[in-house]
């Protein structure tokens, strides 16, 4: 099978042709079909996210299961499925309760500890897998089960959001902003979008996914967008997570309101006046990820047609290295999405069950 391979943290993909793995007990074999790329992936591939070298990357994937291991019931060959790309214990109070994303005994990230979706073929553990919903396209699947379900456990549990609520996102033409956009208007929110992009900031405009959209100018822009809106503000979503998106975005939640960190810069810092907290009731929070059940739900809404995958480039496996440039430019509105080839035997693959 073709694979792409990051032989060490901060290097280039190379290409490598090897045998199609076997799934163990347990684990289920899946022929990848496409395989959405973000800047998630460019901190695993810099080491920011732990694991080892060399490694196959990718977690966004979405495919068809050919193989299965012993001990595995609940899904069977010919199902259609994307995946968590946690290592989840599955069995500690977290997970239990349903905010698996913070499992204590958590080992991990597929495409960081094992090998991911940038081959042809992946081995992935069957409790990781969620079966995709008939009417959802195979291509942006694996988009929904990371840029589509993480904005809809920002909207449903960070934030809490109510129909007519306005939302503020800072970076909205990136992979999670514009979801994050939808995924408000699909919960009956206002959204308005903060895109420093002028290109983006017109595509936001044509496309009509936000009420207003905002470019700032200069360090102190909060005064301006506050005053643009005219309203009360009930979250503001930080995608970015610079030291000036994170102070500036702090000041615009309205009394009551949220302001949530989706974000990662490294070395940022954020200032809070607990004035605020205090007097205003002002909630500053992070978000990780979205549960498997979560992941249902936002592919259930793209099946609704409630909101829609935005895919701004698409990238054959052996350009692997351009689509990252890609994203580290920021280039792209909306998500990339990697289309793995058709090369291999399937009846080969199906055999080793």
């Amino acid at each position: 099978m073709q694979t792409m391979v990051l032989d060490s943290f901060g290097g280039q993909f190379r290409q490598e042709n090897r045998p199609i793995p076997e799934p163990g007990a347990g684990d289920v074999l899946v022929r990848v079909h496409a395989v959405g790329a973000g800047m998630t992936l460019e901190h695993m591939r810099l080491g920011r996210l732990g694991g080892s070298t060399p490694r196959i990357l990718g977690h966004e994937f979405s495919g068809t299961i050919v193989a299965t291991g012993a001990n595995v019931h609940a899904f069977t060959t010919g199902m259609q499925v994307t995946a968590s790309f946690y290592h989840l214990c599955g069995s500690c109070t977290w997970c239990a309760c349903g905010r698996e994303t913070l499992c204590e005994n958590m080992q991990g990230y597929i495409g960081a500890v094992s090998d991911g979706a940038f081959a042809e073929y992946i081995v992935v553990p069957a409790q990781n897998l969620v079966p995709i919903p008939e009417g959802v396209p195979l291509l942006t699947a694996g988009v929904v089960a990371d840029a589509i379900a993480t904005p809809y456990h920002v909207a449903s549990k960070r934030i809490g959001l109510l129909p007519g609520q306005r939302v503020v996102v800072i970076g909205a033409g990136g992979g999670l902003g514009v979801h994050m956009l939808g995924i408000v208007r699909a919960f009956g929110g206002v959204a308005i979008a903060v895109e420093r992009a002028e290109e983006k900031a017109a595509e936001l405009e044509r496309r009509g996914l936000a009420e207003v959209v905002f470019l700032p100018e200069g360090s102190d822009w909060a005064a301006s967008l506050r005053r643009a809106v005219g309203g009360e503000i009930a979250a503001v979503v930080d995608t970015v997570a610079s030291t000036e998106t994170l102070n500036e975005g702090v000041k615009l939640v309205g009394r009551a309101g949220t302001f949530v960190v989706l974000g990662f810069s490294p070395g940022t810092m954020l200032a809070v006046d607990p004035t605020r907290l205090l007097l205003e009731e002002v909630v500053v929070t992070g978000t990780r990820y979205a549960s498997r059940a979560e992941i249902a739900q936002a592919l259930e809404l793209v099946r609704q047609e409630r909101i829609e995958p935005v895919v701004g480039a698409t990238f054959p496996l052996v350009e692997l290295n351009a689509a990252f440039d890609a994203i580290r430019a920021n280039d792209v509105f909306g998500r990339v999405v990697i289309e793995c080839p058709d090369t291999a035997d399937t009846d080969e693959a199906g055999s080793q069950s």
